[in-house]
């Protein structure tokens, strides 16, 4: 009988220390049922689209824009290397809903379609959209576009609400922006749609294009960085997008790029 009540003791203790190990394993989750990772050491694969202000290559063929050096200032306070890779913005979104790639940026719309394939960061940015046509052509309101030709670049946030919101209008695709732009200097589309901050910095820089803003800004879309469901990453690249926020280095970032 004493031999039993040791043994029985014994299974009781050990039974203690499994479930306080069970529960201790369990702390090395971020609660929200996917797990975390430090991006320290890792080299990430970063796809791109192109897309003035944010990611564009310069005169010299450089890749350089707001995120570009947003993903620079991220990589030196969390210790990762990168090597970023240019692509379409649907192609784009299929390798980082494929994992192929660890983020995708260039001023990406954080939408609730794209949440259900991808996840993504806080946002860092928010932008609306805005109508672009040329000062000759005479439209001085939306509400001429009924009809025209609208030129937009394919799976954007642009492509998006023209095709929800101009029924009555041709919608003309285009792979690249700069495609779109050039339809319009060009007189062969009537008007294109696209980011704000993209819109504003491409008139700009081609002051002999003679393009104009038409109608007013559309509600603002938050931007975040895009990520593969459940990344491993995001908890990191949250806290630290936060702390540029708060240290005023994103608004160095907007002071040099978007304030054209």
């Amino acid at each position: 009988m004493m031999f039993s009540s040791k043994m029985k003791k014994l299974m009781v203790a050990g039974f203690g220390v499994v479930m306080a190990a069970t529960m201790l394993a369990g702390c090395g989750s971020n609660g929200g049922g996917g797990d975390t990772a430090s991006l320290k050491g890792k080299e990430l694969k970063i796809a791109t689209g192109i897309y003035a202000p944010f990611s564009f290559k310069d005169e010299s063929g450089k890749l350089v824009g707001f995120d570009v050096d947003l993903i620079e200032a991220l990589s030196k306070k969390l210790g990762f290397t990168y090597k970023i890779t240019p692509t379409e913005y649907d192609n784009m979104f299929m390798a980082v809903t494929n994992k192929e790639y660890d983020l995708g940026m260039g001023q990406v719309c954080i939408t609730e379609d794209r949440k259900k394939k991808m996840d993504f960061t806080i946002p860092y940015e928010n932008a609306g959209l805005q109508f672009v046509v040329k000062q000759s052509s005479g439209i001085t309101s939306v509400d001429q576009l009924k009809g025209k030709k609208i030129a937009v670049e394919k799976a954007t946030a642009a492509h998006k609400y023209v095709t929800e919101n101009c029924k009555d209008s041709e919608i003309v695709i285009f792979p690249a922006i700069s495609a779109a732009f050039l339809e319009v200097e060009q007189g062969r589309a009537d008007a294109m749609m696209q980011d704000k901050p993209n819109a504003v910095y491409y008139i700009k820089k081609h002051p002999d294009s003679g393009l104009v803003l038409l109608g007013e800004e559309t509600a603002k879309i938050p931007d975040g960085f895009a990520l593969p469901k459940d990344s491993p990453y995001k908890a990191e690249l949250d806290k630290a997008l936060k702390e540029l926020q708060e240290d005023g280095t994103i608004q160095k970032l907007e002071d040099k790029w978007l304030n054209v």
